[in-house]
């Protein structure tokens, strides 16, 4: 897992700035990943004091290695690297390296927010999503190489790292996605453009197997134990 500079590999040569995260978006992070953390909290529970039967039991494990590799993907140690030629990104598993004289322009918004902003803008409601940060590098065809997510990255990083690695940089303070999207098509993502289908399915999911586990602790063992779920 690529979390530390000296794992970059020799072949992009010698490591010339080192850019992680500030403390202050650790907050992000943790809203980001406390569904998964609850669910998983959730599996745990249900597994010590109700020790299913291996079928349902496998089921189960496979569903929690889920939650811990999203937890993960939110909390691990965030890192970017500069070399002479190259600027890396860790991701789960290695490295995404994108040559530097690949990067045309970068675009950096200081607030990206969802599209559901403009409506509540136009209702005039007292409390509206401020947004993430967001920074992009691309080339001269005005295609997407690198994105920085804003959930995890701050803003103050994101500008330094906007401005080292290419000789422009458009800056946003606040801009939506549907706007962005017109302005540099591509840049933002089919799920941020229609959040909605992507949001409905987690929450139906996530509660399905809520309630599943909440039925589990509330139903007695014996009915439990007629549908084998438990020994």
């Amino acid at each position: 897992m690529a979390e530390h500079a000296h794992q970059v590999p020799d072949k992009y040569g010698d490591v010339t700035a080192i850019y992680h995260p500030r403390m202050n978006s650790y907050g992000r992070r943790l809203m980001a990943a406390f569904p998964p953390i609850l669910l998983a909290a959730g599996i745990i529970a249900f597994i010590l004091y109700k020790r299913p039967l291996l079928p349902f039991m496998m089921i189960l494990l496979l569903i929690l290695v889920g939650t811990f590799f999203a937890v993960y993907s939110f909390l691990k140690p965030a890192i970017v690297v500069r070399t002479n030629t190259h600027i890396l990104r860790g991701k789960m598993f290695g490295w995404q390296a994108v040559p530097l004289a690949n990067i045309e322009h970068t675009v950096f918004a200081e607030r990206l927010t969802p599209k559901k902003v403009v409506k509540q803008e136009e209702q005039g409601a007292k409390f509206i999503s401020k947004g993430v940060p967001a920074m992009w590098a691309i080339n001269d065809k005005r295609k997407r190489i690198l994105r920085l997510d804003g959930r995890i990255w701050d803003a103050k990083n994101l500008r330094t790292i906007a401005s080292d690695i290419a000789p422009q940089t458009t800056v946003y303070p606040k801009i939506n996605v549907t706007q962005m999207a017109k302005v540099w098509p591509g840049l933002v993502t089919f799920n941020e453009l229609h959040p909605g289908w992507r949001s409905a399915l987690i929450a139906v999911v996530t509660a399905i197997v809520i309630l599943a586990i909440a039925l589990g602790f509330l139903v007695p063992d014996d009915v439990l134990r007629q549908y084998h779920l438990i020994p």
